[in-house]
């Protein structure tokens, strides 16, 4: 074997070896970690609607439009 192919075979084989060590989140943490970011998304969702809605009128009220 050359030695580029002997390490590729060694890179993969170290790969693979880390992949046994991965832990995936149970189901129930990645169902907390879901609801969490989409009520996240929402509060920040609105905090920038409410941002718009207030800087509108405010120029409303400036340019009388």
């Amino acid at each position: 074997m050359n030695k580029t192919l002997a390490n590729a075979l060694k890179f993969f084989r170290a790969a693979f070896e880390e992949t046994k060590k991965l832990q995936f989140p149970s189901k129930r943490e990645t169902y907390i970690t879901t609801v969490t970011i989409l009520v996240m998304i929402t509060v920040v969702a609105l905090a920038i609607l409410f941002a718009d809605f207030l800087i509108s009128k405010i120029i409303q009220l400036i340019f009388g439009l």
